[in-house]
This record gives structure tokens, C-alpha cells and sequence, in this order.
């Protein structure tokens, strides 16, 4: 977390790091969580997610998964993807 008058001060090299590196910044005002600084490639992505989340077939999906997983339909990933998860 970064106070607003600090943030105003490293202001450029805060949307450079954003952009180039992923680096985030919370910025607070009195103490208080008020704005987040991100790169435009991150926001973009997270607005991606949110629409995708937000359609009535990822939704229906969802929902089935969570059905099938209470009734102990379950697959491993590698069965499912043929390879192990990167770790």
C-alpha cells in the first residue's frame, strides 16, 4: 500500500513498472484502500475474466462441475490433459 503523496511522486516510474513488469499498487488516502494502479494489458485481461464469468454458458458449466464434483465425478488432471501440472 502506497499513500497518495508518495504515489504522486513516483507517478511515472509507477505506470512503467505497471506496464512492463505486472507490478501493482494499491494507493491509499487517510490510510484507507481508494485506487489500484495496474498495466493496461492486466486490467484488459481481468475484464476478459469478468465477461467470460459473467456468460449464462460458463455459468451452466460451473454449475454442473460443482454437481458432479458432490456426487464424486471427478477426473485427474493428468487423465484429463494427458501430462502433469506444471509446478
Amino acid at each position: 500500500m502506497l499513500p497518495a503523496t508518495e504515489a504522486r511522486s513516483r507517478f511515472l516510474s509507477m505506470v512503467k513498472d505497471a506496464g512492463e513488469s505486472f507490478s501493482r499498487y494499491v494507493i491509499t488516502h487517510r490510510g484507507k484502500p481508494e485506487a489500484v494502479m495496474m498495466g493496461f494489458d492486466e486490467f484488459e485481461g481481468w475484464l476478459e475474466t469478468l465477461e467470460i464469468t459473467q456468460s449464462p454458458s460458463w455459468k451452466r458449466a460451473l454449475a454442473l462441475a460443482k454437481r458432479e464434483d458432490r456426487a464424486g465425478r471427478r477426473i485427474r488432471y493428468e487423465d484429463a490433459v494427458g501430462k502433469k501440472p506444471k509446478s
